[in-house]
């Protein structure tokens, strides 16, 4: 009898160890683990890993005991546009007189993915470098007529390799999306782009196998016609009758630094490019808790994105070598779901909770444009209007500890935290820092709510908004962004302190109100953090990132900005800006940014169907 109490004393505690629930930090360490293990292979639109993340997200709501959102349960579904990819036929022909030259495609030419679909037929003109520049003086236009022709310009920069030289070594003005605009603003209807002397070497890198195999991963997207690369060889035989080569006219040019642009007098060019666009199929997951009481009817949404990279999509930071392998995005955004997920198990174990409906938003289609909480803004399962706060969280898993002053000037280390939106409502910034302050953060407060993350997609809805960030590090969009990374505790005190926020949102009797404000984009824990954007802004948010061809969809416009006043609407197209066509975001950006601040331009758009020409005068 002895040794069998012996035995059950022995293995009782054994079981009850094995039965014990398991701690916060270790379930929370359990959600970072699969989020960003193999199993989701890196979470990006293109692998099947998202679908099992998307299932797990779900899978804890529904054991949180939230209810679906939709009456298909907790998944909205919508389509995320892929990159383009070319396609068949594409075909190039020169004629002059008697002479036809028809070199063979990825041989003597290969049409490039930035290129736009279809046909185009023009005079040939050899425009040199194709470069337009105030600073230092230089146009290799000047002079010349293109307009309804296409052009022939070389990659980089006159004296490009003399640091002492016009425009330095390795100059920003040569990057080929710019030259191709700058064809297209002077009215060319066609581009061909040949390597300069150093970048040809003894085989044109741009026409080797493996570059023609990457043309898929181009993310350069402006011009209204075709964009092929010509081998050297090809273009030597265009210049034959113009009485120079290619490697002369390139000597002399840097000799002189002056522009020798000339037609190539009876040459045409006839090109087809065929293009396809994939479309990824992606959902959000999300899910409610209802509330209860006076405030009921009202809602706070928080939210995460659960995307990443996958092998290797586009916005990887990765080395070349490393662009397939996984990207698991733990921090980016695994922690951010993670976090959500905990928050839905901590409301919805509270019993008999009063306040506002809390909405749960795993969201997709972050990482290559916000699609997800874009498409959630405009088609929300309860209504935007009634929607009185939004709080994100992106990359939430990195929080460190640096250096800070107390109040008597000392030097002592602090958890680092970004608040994003303390100016989109007002006393929020006093809120947070009260219920923050007992952190011990060194806390870094930005009031714009425009930003690059889901958030945004609310903020220009109307909805004032907070969104917690631990900072960037080198793992940022890189494989080597792992769960071993994560600083779960951190982690903790950032969901800890989000509990607080969406407690007080959810049962504080007065409606927070809306601030406009500016910024949003800042990151104080990047070194290298730049200006994102240079050019005049027209006061909306665009709302197709990832379309090609239509021109800029106008999303919300902001009321008594420069694009309200000056008569546009949200659902126009802007095809045009001060006589450049826009096709894309990329082509409306580039425009922007050539324009001044406090200066009336023209703005195409297309409205129902017709064109209208309105003045807008863009703002800083």
């Amino acid at each position: 009898m002895r040794s069998l109490l012996t035995a059950l004393i022995v293995v009782f505690p054994a079981i009850a160890a094995e039965t014990k629930p398991p701690s916060t930090e270790e379930r929370v360490k359990k959600d970072i683990e699969f989020l960003a293990g193999k199993e989701c292979e890196g979470r990006g639109l293109e692998t099947k890993g998202i679908l099992k993340a998307g299932e797990y997200v779900a899978e804890q709501f529904k054991a949180a005991g939230l209810t679906p959102a939709f009456k298909d349960g907790y998944f909205q579904p919508f389509d995320v546009p892929g990159p383009r990819k070319l396609s068949t036929p594409v075909t190039l022909t020169f004629k002059k007189g008697g002479q036809t030259l028809e070199p063979k495609v990825n041989a003597g030419y290969a049409a490039l993915v930035s290129s736009a679909a279809g046909k185009a037929k023009g005079e040939l003109v050899f425009a040199g470098y194709g470069i337009t520049s105030e600073k230092p003086a230089y146009d290799d236009y000047a002079g010349l007529d293109v307009k309804g022709k296409m052009v022939v310009i070389l990659r980089r920069t006159p004296q490009a390799d003399d640091p002492k030289g016009l425009f330095g070594a390795n100059s920003s003005v040569g990057a080929l999306a710019d030259k191709v605009q700058n064809a297209i603003n002077h009215g060319a209807v066609g581009v061909f782009v040949v390597s300069d002397t150093a970048t040809a070497g003894k085989d044109d890198p741009h026409l080797l196998p493996d570059y023609i195999r990457k043309l898929d991963d181009e993310v350069l997207q402006v011009p209204a016609g075709p964009v092929m690369h010509l081998k050297r060889e090809v273009v030597d035989a265009l210049l034959k009758d113009s009485g120079t080569t290619l490697a002369d006219w390139e000597a002399g040019v840097n000799k002189s630094g002056k522009p020798n642009s000339f037609a190539l007098t009876g040459w045409q060019a006839e090109s087809e490019v065929s293009l396809t666009q994939r479309k990824f199929p992606t959902r959000n997951v999300v899910g409610v808790l209802e509330g209860a009481g006076p405030l009921k009817d009202q809602t706070v949404v928080i939210g995460a994105h659960y995307d990443h990279l996958g092998y290797g999509e586009r916005g990887s930071l990765a080395a070349k070598d490393q662009k397939d392998q996984p990207h698991f995005g733990a921090d980016d955004n695994a922690s951010g779901t993670t976090g959500l997920i905990e928050l839905a198990r901590r409301f919805g174990a509270k019993k008999d909770r009063q306040g506002r409906r809390l909405v749960f938003v795993a969201f997709s289609g972050e990482e290559q444009g916000l699609f997800g909480s874009k498409h959630y803004a405009a088609n929300p399962p309860f209504p935007i209007a009634d929607t009185v706060f939004m709080i994100n969280m992106d990359m939430i898993g990195r929080m460190t500890r640096v250096d800070d002053k107390n109040k008597d000037g000392l030097t002592v280390k602090r958890d680092r935290l970004v608040v994003y939106g303390t100016g989109t409502s007002t006393g929020l910034e006093k809120l947070v820092d009260d219920t923050l302050a007992k952190g011990d953060y060194k806390l870094f407060k930005i009031p714009g709510g425009s930003g690059p993350s889901d958030h945004t997609s609310f903020y220009r809805k109307g909805v004032p908004v907070l969104f917690f960030f631990t900072g960037t590090h080198k793992e940022y969009h890189r494989p080597t962004d792992v769960p071993e990374t994560i600083n779960i505790p951190g982690l903790l005190k950032v969901v800890d302190g989000v509990e607080a926020f969406a407690t007080h949102f959810s049962v504080v009797k007065e409606r927070p109100d809306y601030l406009k404000t500016k910024g949003g984009s800042e990151d104080p824990t990047d070194p290298n953090q730049g200006v994102s954007f240079r050019g005049p802004r027209m006061g909306f948010m665009p709302d197709n990132y990832g379309e090609e061809g239509k021109g800029v969809l106008v999303g919300p416009v902001t009321k008594g900005g420069p694009g309200d006043k000056g008569g546009l609407k949200e659902g126009d197209y802007i095809v045009g800006v001060d006589g450049a066509p826009v096709t894309n975001m990329t082509t409306y950006t580039m425009a922007l940014n050539k324009l001044k601040p406090n200066t009336e331009v023209e703005i195409t758009v297309m409205r129902a169907g017709k064109e209208l020409k309105l003045k807008v005068t863009p703002i800083k």
